[in-house]
């Protein structure tokens, strides 16, 4: 298709960083899709049994290094394959050699060798495998250990704060019809609930973290790892439909929740951005203070709250080496001369800004739990929240006392773990299983989320955030180059989608400026086609975020029909209307049949990207009736409203 933009990737990923090329193969019924850094979506009979086979090598604050391939190959032939892998990582401090068999018979064999050139420091180097959410939560698992025994157990349905497997040799289970069968060799095992950190997979990975870590692989140390799969039964797949599902409407009982935008200090935006702040009318301002309390963006924030007629929410990082009294008690007397009156208020001490394990160990000092009385005690006027102010990962692990609080919060990153698009996409299958086990948590406490977004604010398990000078997709960097392109607008319509019936008052999806500007703010790493468009007033996903907040508490309507890979939420607008957004969030071109109903559209695409870059009210000017079907390339949006 030809574009406006003579950069493509540019204007659909806001990069044209060059992806791993995969290859699909297929031999009878075991299929997969393979590249330099993963086995991906392995199915037998067209059931996914697993996620992923990876490889990654961390370093000391768990960022993914970056490989170099140093050569690969892949053969088939006669119902069998093998794909041939050398790489690098760390300037070449690491060699690695991998090799992996498949066959149509159901079997899959993995071998891995990472020789360490001179000393090599690293958190995790070697297999994981990712097994998939459907079609195994809350199932059996029988775990084989290395002394023989085998345990029973299950997939966890609500998310596991700790890891629900140790010690594993192997690991048996059932997906549908098929019985998959899979055995570790070269180091011991253990699996962990990688839906905490917005994966859609459960992780089981090596050494096991009751090990320590940062370890070191020797100079002239060759570690050797094996996976090895066996499945059997499944069934045939049947035949596709070719009849095409006609969309219908139906409501869903509850309220479209609030939409937000996460304010601290550097991210207010300039004088020349608040007519389109004006415009996304943003039902809250989040505005996060501390650990130092800065007066002048206290008063910042209250202009902006006044200009966009946002109520103010308020995070306080308490210095873990203050009384949290003393500080909130400053904090309280700051916001009132700053004039603004927080509807609700969550403070969390600084050493709760980081991930501990279950088990420890914690920090001294007081707990978010214990903190909530004080945070009352400052602001009576306000709804005090529980939670945290990093990721579900640390709610699940310190979890609020419900009967303390009058609501819960955490935020959500794509991309702690991998940055691939495929897994970023994915990760909004994690979010129903992470929005009911917080709401769960918080025993049906009204549910508050922070910033929702593909990029990481802050990284609770290292140092910093990883850096991203050069703007590709890089996993824990705060800077991500979708987040201004259309695939960061259709995820947040994916985001925004996976609410519905989950219990949702509020989510945050973006910020006034900085990394997660909703208007085109200048960045400090390079964005593709935005850098060179001097008439850009705002992203594609001011556009969503615009829509989604005009639908604040009106009632929802669940859209049924849609082709695999739409992702959609609907609210009823006034009588007989619908008001309706769909992305499309899969590979190929998908296409919705509305014939029967009236439909006024318009899609933000690769034709339209500049001219939507051009206006906070691109939307209502480019609505238009429609012949009843809306067709939409990867990652495009359609905005429709529709007589039902």
């Amino acid at each position: 298709m030809k574009t406006e933009s003579a950069n493509e990737p540019g204007v659909v990923f806001g990069t044209d960083e060059k992806m791993a090329a995969s290859r699909e193969v297929r031999l009878g019924g075991l299929a997969f899709t393979i590249d330099s850094v993963a086995l991906r979506t392995l199915t037998w009979f067209g059931e996914e049994v697993v996620r992923a086979i990876s490889w990654p090598v961390r370093d000391e604050n768990w960022i993914t290094l970056t490989q170099e391939v140093r050569s690969e190959s892949f053969d088939e032939k006669n119902g069998a394959a093998v794909y041939n892998l050398e790489f690098t990582v760390f300037d070449g401090l690491l060699s690695c050699s991998l090799q992996i068999e498949a066959n149509a018979a159901g079997s899959i064999c993995a071998d891995l060798e990472m020789t360490a050139v001179e000393e090599f420091r690293t958190n995790r180097a070697g297999f994981t495998v990712l097994h998939p959410i459907n079609g195994v939560a809350g199932e059996p698992l029988s775990i084989l250990h290395p002394d023989g025994s085998v345990e029973d157990s299950t997939f966890p349905y609500f998310i596991s704060p700790g890891q629900p497997a140790f010690d594993i040799a192997g690991l048996r289970h059932t997906v549908g019809s098929a019985r998959v069968e899979i055995d570790f060799q070269g180091e011991i095992f253990e699996m962990e609930d990688q839906r905490n950190w917005s994966d859609a997979s459960y992780k089981t990975y090596c050494p096991p973290l009751v090990l320590p870590f940062t370890y070191t692989i020797k100079e002239g140390e060759t570690r050797r790892q094996r996976i090895s799969i066996a499945l059997t039964g499944g069934k045939q797949e049947s035949a596709r439909k070719t009849s095409e599902t006609r969309i219908e409407f139906k409501e869903t009982g509850e309220l479209f929740p609030a939409v937000g935008l996460a304010v601290e200090r550097g991210w207010i935006g300039s004088e020349s951005d608040s007519d389109a702040l004006r415009a996304c009318r943003a039902s809250h301002l989040l505005v996060r203070v501390g650990p130092e309390i800065d007066p002048e963006f206290l008063a910042e924030a209250a202009e902006l709250s006044s200009n966009t007629g946002a109520d103010i929410d308020l995070e306080f990082v308490i210095p873990g080496d203050v009384s949290a009294a003393d500080y909130l008690e400053v904090a309280a007397e700051s916001v009132l001369r700053a004039d603004l009156v927080p509807a609700r208020v969550v403070a969390m001490p600084e050493p709760y800004m980081h991930s501990y394990q279950p088990s420890g160990p914690w920090p001294t000092g007081p707990t978010p739990q214990q903190i909530v009385g004080e945070a009352r005690r400052a602001f009576p006027g306000a709804k005090i929240g529980g939670g945290v102010l990093t990721n579900f990962t640390e709610l699940n692990r310190c979890r609020p006392d419900a009967d303390a609080c009058d609501f819960i919060s955490h935020g959500i990153t794509a991309i702690v773990h991998v940055s691939d698009d495929r897994s970023v996409v994915e990760a909004l299958e994690s979010l129903p299983s992470i929005f009911k086990s917080a709401t769960a948590l918080g025993r049906n406490l009204p549910y508050r989320l922070g910033l929702v977004s593909i990029g990481m604010r802050s990284n609770p398990y290292g140092a910093s955030v990883a850096p991203n000078p050069e703007g590709i997709r890089q996993a824990m960097a705060m800077h991500d180059p979708r987040h201004s392109s259309l695939f960061g607008a259709a995820w947040a319509v994916g985001a925004l989608a996976a609410t519905e019936s989950n219990s949702v008052d509020s989510i945050t999806l973006a910020s006034p400026a900085g990394p997660f500007a909703i208007v085109n703010a200048k960045q400090p790493v390079p964005r593709l086609v935005l850098d060179d468009n001097p008439d850009a007033v705002v992203i594609p996903l001011f556009h969503v975020f615009r829509f989604a907040s005009g639908l604040n508490s009106r009632p929802r309507f669940s859209v049924i029909g849609l082709p695999a890979g739409l992702h959609s939420f609907a609210v009823a607008a006034e009588s007989g209307r619908v008001d309706c957004v769909i992305a499309n969030l899969g590979t190929r071109s998908a296409d919705a049949n509305f014939s029967g109903f009236d439909l006024r559209s318009c899609i933000m695409g690769r034709r339209s990207f500049g001219d939507a870059l051009k206006s906070y009210n691109w939307v209502d000017a480019s609505l238009a009736k429609s012949n009843g079907r809306i067709a939409l390339e990867p990652f495009e949006v359609a905005f429709a409203e529709i007589e039902i």
